[in-house]
This record gives C-alpha cells, structure tokens and sequence, in this order.
C-alpha cells in the first residue's frame, strides 16, 4: 500500500468519527498529487498583490441541449466529489429537480448523472461520512415550523430519500408564503455550512417576512443536520445597502481568527454585502458593501488564512484577501481564462444580453453566457475546485434548429504565496 492510500485510508477513519468536511477548519490530505495532478492542464499563473493564483483548463462536467445551470459541490471524506446542476427553468416551482453526478478522480472525469428532487445548493456532512443535499424549497409543517425530504448520499455512494427530511423552527415572525398553487414556504436554504464552536451545525437561509418587500437573511443552527431553528437576523428587509432585492442569496465561512463572514447579494450588478459575528452568529456587525459582486457568493478559507470568494454577474471572476480579513480583495478573471482555453464554447462577459429572448438572440448572432451561480471548494492546502456553468442562449430555453448547448465546468485554481 501506498503512503498515499494509507493516508486515504487513516483520513477516512478520523473523518468518520469527527464529521470532518461540513465546514471543519482541519487540513484536508491532498487527492491531486501524483498521476491525478499530471492531468490537469495549467495555464499561465496570475500575479495578485502577495499571491500567486494558477488556473487549470477547464473540465467538463454535463453537457445539455435543455436547462442544466446554477451548479455547485459536494466533497465526501474519502474525495469523492458530486457536483448538483438545476435541471428546469429559473422559475419558482413546488419541487426542484436537480442533475447530480459523481467523480472518483479529483474533478477530472465525472460519471453519467442521476436525477433527483428536493434538492438544493447546500449541504452538510454526517458523522459517518454521508452527505446530505439540503433542500431548497421548503413546506409548512406543524406547530410553525417548514420542512421538506432530503436526499442521502453514502460513504459508498448510495443514493436514498429521507421523506422526514428537514425542519425548521423557531422564526422570529411569521413567513409570506411563495403563493397557495406552489404551497412552499417564503424562505429557502440558501449559502454554505459551518461547525459552530458547539460542534453544531450552521446555514443561512432567505426569504420574506409576512408584511416585507424585500428579502431577509438568517442564520439557522442545528444539533443533528436535521431538525434546525433561526439563531439570529444576519441582514433583514431593512438594511441600507443599495439593492432592489434586500438580502438574499450568502455564503459563510470561519476565518483564521475564529470570526463569521457572511456575504451576501442585494441585486444583480450591485456589490455584495458583508458583515461579521465575533459569538458564533448570535449578533452580526452592520452591513458594509464590498467590492466583489453581485449573485450567489462562495466562500473557502486556505489553510494559511487566504480567503478566497467565487461569485460574477456580469462574467465570473474569483476574488482573493491574502490578509484572510474579508477587507482587501484582488480579482482573477476566471472567463478569461475559459475562454482562453475553450474558444469552441466562448462565454460572452456582457451578462445584461442573456435575457434577450431566443429568438433575439440568434437573430443578433448572441450567444454562450453564464448565470454566475459558481462554488467554490478548498481541495486542499493550495489547490481550490471552481465549477460554474455556460448557457448557450442565456436564460431562454434551445430550440431544436440551434447547434447551441448549455454545459457545466469544473477549474482548478492554485493558490500560492509570493
């Protein structure tokens, strides 16, 4: 045996028992090394202020003649890494059905995918290693909680549906509901999750109070992954930041010097909010708007206490604090990249052309846009995952006489000192 698949195998034994990977700070062993890292296709590094940022090409994910977009990550302790694409429309529905495919090699090939529903774009991991794919939507329960079926994914990569699912309590006012034909609740999981110094469970969510035109985001804490209830307010419908939409879609993270970060959109084109909490998410700093922007943020922290944050509209770019204080942030321009490497499937950076209309679209000779729903994921001590998507005809579904394609990739970036 191997060190390396010694490694593996002790890793997997300590995750096992401590939960490690739903947002534990612990050094993750390295799975790209040796004949996995040969295979990735490096591009000229970048030079920021104090790092050194290198892209690999990009891999393909899915490739689809329908909707497959707003992707993100899931990582098993073992490696394993599963990426979720939405497969329906950008509109609200009463269940969300989702791609979802596997890869046993670090993101270099991924298998054919399995479809699911109840899904979402967050998830935890279970003490034993099993992921959990947090819901999206989400339904009224008894005694004022809201609830929906989770999907289970096993160390081994057995797929199940718990129908008792999820919950969520304890809201501080009462919710506006999505509208009685869809029956779902005003607020959906949202963002990405963290141990609290309890060792328990931490996500947001967004939604609208009952009385509120924009949007509110909360924090929500739980013992088991399961049953969950609002700890506290992040940024409600009455923050200042400019953006139509209120505070909405976030991502979080610890930083080196054990405070919360949260991130969040306001509204397309608009910088980010951002603000803090010092007691684990009980109270949170004033929001201030940043300069990255504008849709569903991601958040990873290296091991040395970079932090890096994934996120676009128009085009996507990963953002990087060498400081790791959320203050100083230095752009890399992933569709540069991309578009460098795959000039066959160009992504336009002019985002505000992707509602236009099929039709429009081929008559203007419009096409490969992106919705800028990116994750990020931390591999290891310098090695980052990126997946983002490209949609052939921007927002509008593909008639059958466009050659077009919307398609989902995976780049990995390494993050160096100097």
């Amino acid at each position: 045996m191997s060190t390396l698949d010694q490694t593996r195998r002790d890793w997997l034994k300590t995750a096992a028992l401590l939960g490690v990977g739903a947002g534990a700070s612990s050094t993750l062993p390295s799975l790209t090394h040796g004949a996995d890292a040969a295979k990735w296709t490096d591009r000229p590094a970048v030079q920021l202020n104090g790092l050194r940022v290198t892209c690999s090409e990009p891999v393909l994910v899915k490739r689809s003649r329908w909707f497959c977009w707003f992707p993100s990550l899931i990582r098993q302790p073992d490696g394993t890494l599963w990426s979720i694409m939405n497969a329906y429309a950008d509109i609200h529905v009463s269940d969300s059905f989702s791609y979802l495919s596997r890869s046993r090699d670090g993101g270099l090939t991924w298998d054919e995918p399995r479809v699911i529903g109840d899904a979402g774009l967050n998830h935890l991991l279970l003490p034993d290693g099993s992921a959990m794919v947090i819901p999206y939507y989400l339904r009224p329960r008894a005694n004022g909680t809201v609830g929906a079926p989770c999907n289970l994914i096993s160390p081994k990569g057995r797929l199940t549906m718990r129908v008792s699912g999820v919950t969520v309590g304890n809201w501080p006012k009462p919710l506006k509901s999505m509208g009685a034909d869809l029956a779902t609740a005003g607020f959906v999981f949202n963002g990405q999750v963290v141990r609290g110094r309890k060792d328990e469970y931490l996500t947001t969510l967004y939604g609208h109070f009952a009385g509120d035109k924009k949007y509110s985001l909360v924090l929500a804490e739980s013992p088991d992954g399961f049953a969950w209830r609002i700890r506290a307010t992040i940024a409600g419908a009455d923050c200042a930041l400019a953006g139509e939409e209120g505070p909405c879609e976030s991502a979080i993270c610890r930083l080196k010097d054990g405070r919360l970060l949260c991130v969040f959109r306001l509204a397309s084109f608009v910088p980010f909010g951002q603000c803090f909490s010092s007691d684990d998410g009980k109270t949170w700093t004033t929001p201030v708007a940043i300069k990255p922007h504008s849709v569903e943020p991601s958040l990873a922290v290296m091991a040395d206490g970079v932090l890096a944050l994934s996120c676009g509209r128009p085009g996507i770019s990963v953002w990087f604090d060498p400081a790791g204080q959320g203050a100083d942030w230095q752009a890399v321009d992933i569709l540069a990249h991309h578009n460098a490497s795959r000039p066959q499937d160009l992504i336009n950076p002019d985002s505000r052309k992707a509602w236009g209309g099929a039709e429009k679209m081929i008559r203007d000779g419009l096409h490969g846009f992106t919705s800028s729903y990116t994750e990020l994921m931390r591999l290891d001590d310098t090695h980052l995952l990126l997946i983002y998507d490209r949609l052939g005809l921007g927002w509008s579904a593909i008639p059958d006489e466009s050659p077009e394609t919307n398609s989902v990739w995976v780049m990995r970036l390494t993050v160096e000192r100097g």
